[in-house]
């Protein structure tokens, strides 16, 4: 089988963590989704305060993605450094209210940009009866490369959730020590 051209960019928990931070969502009021794929009109607290939820522990991943994507400074030097220039960032401080903890090492990233690129016809989507076209949910997608058009990093304009990056992008990544992220083959991707 040959290697995907895209994967979906998604953070899993080492096995040798058995607790890590949640993180809150980034809720600004009158802002708009993050996932969106437009750059906000209106100024945004700098920094971002953050917050990991109450009960859990100051472990952070390298990234997290709800709604807004919270990733590590060095993470950001590395996608920047590897031609990532649809991201609108934001300097953001992670806080523990229960442990007194925070953390300056994180941005928050708006991803700028939907690309409609998947093959709907050979890709397995759960609500096939559905006429929508944006928020599908899948079980295994099929990346129209023409469409895709050599975009590095992207969310789907079909489901707005999911990350695509580029495999040179997965490759600089993984040759930069990211063990914390999980590259999944579009095709057994759910999501």
């Amino acid at each position: 089988m040959l290697e995907p051209n895209y994967y979906m960019l998604e953070c899993r928990v080492p096995d040798e963590v058995d607790d890590i931070a949640r993180l809150k969502a980034v809720y600004i009021k009158d802002l708009g989704s993050w996932r969106i794929g437009k750059s906000f009109t209106k100024e945004l607290p700098n920094p971002l305060h953050i917050f990991i939820k109450e009960g859990y522990p100051d472990t952070l991943l390298e990234m997290y993605s709800n709604d807004a994507l919270i990733i590590t400074k060095r993470m950001y030097k590395v996608l920047l450094e590897n031609g990532i220039n649809n991201m609108d960032a934001y300097p953001c401080v992670i806080l523990n209210k229960e442990t007194g903890f925070k953390s300056l090492d994180y941005i928050a990233i708006n991803l700028i940009g939907l690309i409609e690129s998947v093959d709907l016809e050979k890709s397995k989507i759960l609500n096939q009866n559905s006429s929508q076209k944006i928020d599908l949910d899948f079980e295994g997608v099929v990346i129209d490369e023409l469409k895709a058009k050599n975009h590095l990093m992207f969310r789907l304009a079909e489901n707005t959730s999911a990350i695509v990056v580029h495999k040179s992008i997965r490759n600089a990544l993984l040759e930069a020590g990211f063990i914390m992220l999980t590259f999944v083959d579009p095709e057994i991707w759910i999501g």
